[in-house]
C-alpha cells in the first residue's frame, strides 16, 4: 500500500505561496473592480471580494490536498464540478440576500438571465484559479528541481573533495612514517585504519570533538616535533558539537609538521582563543627556509573547498604570514 507523507518544509513553503497567490489575486480584483475602492470606502471593496478570496482559498487548499493522490487528475476534475455546484447558491445568497439585508447592494434585484451571468462569472473565477495553481505548481517544481540539483552537486563535490583530502592526508601520513617523523606502532596502525574507514564511509563531516580527539593523537605520534596545545578549556560543548570537514584540522597539523624546521627548538603552537563573538582555533608554525617554495598547497586548497559550504554556518577559515617567518591558520567559529 502506498503512503503519503507530509513534509513540513513543503507546507511552510505552501504557506508563503498562498500569501503570494492571494495577494496577486486581490490586486487583480482591485484592478478589475477599481471603481469600487475609488468611489466607495475600502470596507465596501472588502465585502465585495470576500467570496472571491474564499473561493481562491478553498480551491488552493483542495488542489494541494488532492494533488498528492495517484488519481489527482480525476479528483481535481471532480472537485472543480463540486465547487461550481456548491459555490453558485452561496454566492447568490451572499450578494442578493445577505448583503442587501444589511443595506449593501452591488447588483440589481434578481431577474431572469442573472443565473447564467453568475454562473459564467463563477466558471471564469475557477478557470483563473486553476490556471494560477497550475503555473504556481510548475514554477515551484522547477525551482525545487534547481535547488535539489544544486544540493546534489554540492554533496558530490563535498564527497569528492573529502576523498581527495583523505587520500592526500593518508599519503602524507605514510611519508611521515617512512621518514620516521612519527613513531610507527600499533597506535599509528589504528590511526591509519581510522583514515581508511573515513574514506570508505564517504562521510564528509564529523563533529569537532571527534576531529580534535584524533588531532591530539596525531600530535602525540609526532615525536620529532615540539607541538604545544593551549586554551582547550575555553571550548564549550556547543562548539565541540559543531561540524567540520573530516581530516581538515589534522591536515593543517600535517602541513605545519611538513614545512616547519626539523627538531624541537621552535614549537608548533595549536591554540584556542576566545573572542567576544567567536571561538578561534589557530595553528602557528615557523616556516623552514629549506621548504620555502616547495609546497604544492594541494592539502590547504582541498581544505578550503570543504569549508566553503560551512560559511553559512558562520565558520570561516583564514591564512596569514606573520613577521615573514610564521605561517598561521585561523579557523573561526562564530557564536
Amino acid at each position: 500500500m502506498k503512503t503519503y507523507s507530509f513534509n513540513l518544509d513543503f507546507f511552510n513553503q505552501l504557506h508563503y505561496r498562498f500569501i503570494y497567490g492571494v495577494t496577486l489575486f486581490i490586486l487583480l480584483l482591485g484592478s478589475v473592480f477599481k471603481h469600487l475602492w475609488l468611489n466607495h470606502s475600502f470596507n465596501i471593496f472588502i465585502l465585495f471580494i470576500i467570496p472571491y478570496v474564499s473561493y481562491f482559498t478553498v480551491s488552493f487548499v483542495t488542489f494541494h490536498i488532492i494533488r498528492l493522490h495517484k488519481y489527482r487528475f480525476w479528483y481535481i476534475l471532480m472537485a472543480g464540478v463540486v465547487l461550481l455546484i456548491w459555490v453558485y447558491p452561496i454566492v447568490k445568497w451572499y450578494y442578493y440576500s445577505f448583503l442587501t439585508a444589511h443595506g449593501v447592494v452591488f447588483y440589481f434585484p434578481w431577474k431572469d438571465g442573472d443565473a447564467q451571468k453568475l454562473f459564467i462569472i463563477i466558471v471564469r473565477g475557477l478557470a483563473f484559479v486553476l490556471l494560477f495553481l497550475a503555473l504556481d505548481t510548475v514554477l515551484w517544481q522547477k525551482r525545487q528541481k534547481i535547488i535539489k540539483i544544486n544540493e546534489l552537486e554540492l554533496a558530490v563535490k563535498d564527497i569528492s573533495d573529502n576523498a581527495l583530502l583523505s587520500g592526500h592526508f593518508l599519503f602524507k601520513l605514510y611519508q611521515f612514517s617512512v621518514e620516521k617523523k612519527i613513531v610507527f606502532d600499533l597506535k599509528v596502525l589504528d590511526f591509519f585504519q581510522y583514515i581508511i574507514n573515513k574514506i570508505a564511509s564517504r562521510n564528509s563531516r564529523v563533529a569537532l570533538a571527534e576531529e580534535w580527539a584524533y588531532l591530539k593523537q596525531l600530535v602525540v605520534m609526532c615525536v620529532h616535533r615540539s607541538i604545544e596545545i593551549k586554551g582547550e578549556e575555553l571550548v564549550t560543548d556547543y562548539i565541540w558539537n559543531r561540524s567540520v570537514p573530516t581530516l581538515s584540522l589534522m591536515t593543517w597539523i600535517e602541513n605545519a609538521v611538513s614545512y616547519s624546521p626539523i627538531g624541537k627548538t621552535i614549537p608548533i603552537v595549536i591554540e584556542w582563543i576566545r573572542q567576544k563573538d567567536a571561538i578561534v582555533f589557530t595553528v602557528r608554525n615557523r616556516i623552514a627556509s629549506s621548504t620555502e617554495g616547495k609546497g604544492t598547497g594541494k592539502g590547504l586548497e582541498l581544505v578550503n573547498r570543504l569549508f566553503e559550504p560551512l560559511q553559512e554556518d558562520h565558520v570561516n577559515v583564514a591564512y596569514r604570514i606573520e613577521e615573514e617567518m610564521y605561517f598561521v591558520v585561523e579557523l573561526k567559529f562564530m557564536n
